[in-house]
């Protein structure tokens, strides 16, 4: 498996996780539960600060190596 390949698939699995997270979050907050709402605030910044850290760091390393950028298929 290439970087760009792990790049990506990690990158599309964090942000999936992080926009559940955020969905889990406002059940919480909706319903009452402030230490869950929390708890899922901060895994959901968290999942989402890490895809864009993995996609942004091989992408910027990509742009210095005259590579392709990380893709999909």
């Amino acid at each position: 498996m290439t970087l760009n390949d792990f790049a990506g698939w990690a990158g599309y699995g964090l942000a999936l996780t992080g926009i559940a997270a955020a969905g889990l979050f406002l059940v919480a907050a909706g319903g009452g539960f402030a230490g869950w709402a929390v708890i899922a605030g901060l895994a959901s910044l968290a999942a989402l600060s890490g895809s864009a850290a993995i996609f942004g760091g091989v992408t910027r390393h990509d742009q210095k190596m005259h590579h392709s950028t990380p893709h999909m298929l």
